[in-house]
């Protein structure tokens, strides 16, 4: 039996690291530098992190010193679908890494208009965060910066003290004068709490939402489902125990979202610990995809495909509708994502005559038969195909079509093509 590994990715999947690779990023005395040329100020972290002072990090595959491949994938996949502007918000943000990680490669690829918003209860985090972002061009007093809690509802709540928050990452509110672990505290001070409707509400339209407030994520995003559906297009969550990891992944499916990545929490069970989030040894991580926007975060920069069928070409009456049998494999690296709205994938054909010009009408469309197919995936499609109004010998080119962006075949992708007698 050969041991099991799951990095909640591909191979492919991690190419995307590449597109954003900053050439001109280079070592600083003082900072850690990654891959996108953002500068993190070793002050700002935790005793390990601080010995990689100095150093250019490369792509963190599997990980680098603060997360995970999938929790990067999260953010760069929102980033490239950016169009124009790029709009984010993080959650208990610490010192802020993935909010102004996705805008310095949202700035990269030469997107000016970025609206930020990050939230940290922690009065020592919160000066690293704002920090954070003059150390990488971002006026931090631009940008919409709640040194807060959030929740489900506004109020007033009880925050821990801690004597060197820079190696305490992780609070939350205080529940019953215990933490989230179950701990007895004895410090705290009050704090505003802001409701994440509020939040959600400030935009028309989020390309990412980094959620990582220590167990509340499902009670929060479950206060205002219903706007996250319909204004986020990503959302990246860390999950803090097993029971999170299932709770959250019911409230999005029942929601419609589609799961991109995810890696559950590890834990070590202990009958002795107070609250599961105890037990946790290693936090998850969960990638969601909003199918119901697809706004510019949905264009796709890989077309490739592969369309197959039994036949390899037929007969019809001019005018008429043949039900032609194909299977259409996404041979890419990004997932197609049907519903028949805006920039979704779809399957239809363009009709060539006899001396090779394409004719100006398209095909009907034929929707995916799921929600999503994934790269290396298929998906048996039925397509109906109706004849040209004119007699003759004609080709069929069958090819996937992103909606408001381009066929596939006018992007390299090979088309199926049949030949066709119309009678």
């Amino acid at each position: 039996m050969s041991i099991q590994l799951f990095p909640g990715y591909t191979d492919a999947d991690t190419a995307i690291f590449a597109e954003f690779r900053n050439p001109d990023a280079k070592p600083e005395p003082g900072f850690i530098v990654d891959f996108l040329g953002t500068r993190i100020r070793t002050t700002s972290l935790w005793k390990y992190a601080r010995t990689l002072d100095g150093q250019l990090l490369g792509f963190p595959i599997p990980s680098d010193f603060h997360a995970e491949t999938v929790e990067w994938l999260g953010l760069l996949k929102a980033v490239r679908g950016a169009s124009g502007q790029y709009v984010a918000m993080e959650l208990g943000a610490g010192f802020g890494p993935w909010v102004i990680a996705g805008a310095v490669a949202a700035r990269g690829r030469g997107i000016k208009n970025i609206r930020l918003c990050a939230v940290e209860g922690d009065s020592t985090h919160f000066q690293f965060l704002r920090q954070h972002f003059t150390d990488n061009g971002f006026e931090p007093d631009r940008h919409a910066l709640f040194e807060a809690a959030v929740g489900t509802k506004a109020g007033v709540a009880q925050w821990p003290i801690v004597e060197d928050s820079s190696e305490a990452c992780g609070s939350r509110l205080i529940q019953d004068a215990s933490d989230h672990e179950g701990g007895r505290l004895q410090n705290a001070r009050p704090i505003d709490v802001v409701p994440l409707f509020d939040l959600v509400v400030r935009e028309p339209r989020w390309d990412l939402i980094h959620i990582d407030v220590q167990g509340d994520e499902v009670d929060i995003c479950r206060s205002c489902i219903d706007e996250l559906s319909a204004r986020v297009s990503w959302i990246v969550v860390g999950t803090h125990s097993r029971k999170i990891d299932g709770d959250f992944l019911d409230l999005m499916w029942r929601a419609g979202w589609l799961l991109e990545h995810e890696k559950p929490s590890r834990f070590t069970f202990d009958p002795g610990c107070a609250t599961l989030e105890a037990m946790t040894t290693i936090d998850g991580t969960q990638v969601w995809r909003n199918p119901r926007l697809m706004p510019e975060g949905g264009r796709l920069s890989s077309f490739s495909q592969r369309i197959t069928c039994p036949i390899d070409g037929f007969r019809l009456h001019a005018g008429s509708t043949y039900i032609l049998d194909v299977v259409a494999r996404n041979t890419g690296t990004q997932p197609w994502v049907g519903g028949g709205q805006a920039l979704t994938v779809a399957a239809s054909y363009r009709w060539v005559d006899s001396e090779g010009v394409v004719l100006p009408i398209e095909g009907k469309r034929t929707q995916l038969g799921r929600r999503a197919v994934q790269p290396d995936e298929s998906d048996p499609l039925k397509l109906q195909v109706v004849a040209p109004p004119i007699q003759g010998s004609y080709t069929l080119w069958v090819s996937m079509v992103q909606e408001g962006v381009n066929w596939f075949f006018e992007r390299g992708a090979e088309p199926l093509i049949l030949g066709v007698v119309v009678d």
